[in-house]
């Protein structure tokens, strides 16, 4: 099954990875909050902005509640994201990073938050990107740095390999690999990297986390593997609290880049 389609037919575990990162991380850690001053600046009082990937679609409502005179566009694969999206303002297409259903030049600000590892061509993307941002224009990219959160992926690996079956590749798009593929497609690229921890006081939101990330490990929701996975990921993070241990620490990372045509 396509991962976009197996992942996204429904929004909870991505709510639950925003929900941890937001609660969880310190210091406190909003990507929505730095990318919405960020549009704020390139789309002025009316300008459009397109946010592709919009996922919750929580920032686009926000910006929508908030009054906001400009049109507000969001574009995703997942169709529970794009009627969980649609309406107060917003408008919301069904569509792919890498064949945006939007006229050259439309956008004054794009934004592309955690969603590039899901595309099945990085440079069409980012191409496809370039030509709907209008001249003088911004887009907005928002990806890990490389090797975040390392603890959390070894205990994935660990837990998903017990079986015997290989875990299958993560998808390796990161700051590293995306800054010269940025700069190569547009004009000027600006970085700002964000730097903390994951710190968990409890065994269960760590637990919690670490299930909601599975199906990036080749689980598919709903089987009987995964269910055992999910258990397996509960005694992990009780025992890594046993005896007073804790609280949980992992080193995060995260880069913001702003390219302009």
């Amino acid at each position: 099954m396509d991962l976009i389609e197996h992942e996204y037919a429904d929004l909870r575990a991505l709510r639950t990875r925003r929900a941890m990162h937001r609660a969880y991380s310190s210091p406190v850690d909003d990507v929505d909050e730095v990318t919405l001053a960020l549009a704020r600046r390139w789309a002025g009082a009316r300008g459009t902005v397109v946010d592709v990937g919009c996922g919750t679609g929580d920032l686009l409502r926000r910006w929508a509640r908030d009054g906001y005179a400009g049109q507000l566009v969001g574009v995703d694969r997942s169709t529970a994201a794009v009627s969980g999206t649609r309406g107060g303002g917003v408008v919301v297409v069904r569509g792919d990073a890498c064949a945006l259903p939007l006229r050259d030049g439309s956008a004054d600000c794009l934004l592309e938050r955690h969603m590039l590892y899901h595309v099945a061509d990085l440079r069409q993307a980012l191409a496809e990107s370039r030509r709907v941002v209008r001249p003088g224009g911004a887009f907005v990219a928002v990806v890990n740095m490389m090797d975040t959160t390392p603890r959390l992926a070894r205990l994935l690996r660990d837990c998903v390999s017990s079986e015997g079956t290989p875990v299958r590749p993560f998808p390796r798009v990161d700051s590293e690999s995306l800054r010269p593929l940025l700069k190569d497609t547009f004009a000027e690229v600006e970085e700002t990297e964000y730097r903390g921890e994951l710190v968990f006081h409890e065994p269960e939101q760590l637990a919690a986390l670490a299930a909601s990330l599975l199906v990036f490990y080749g689980l598919e929701r709903g089987t009987a593997r995964h269910g055992r996975m999910v258990e397996a990921l509960r005694e992990e993070a009780a025992r890594a609290f046993a005896g007073g241990a804790g609280p949980w620490r992992d080193a995060k990372g995260w880069s913001l880049f702003v390219a302009r045509r």
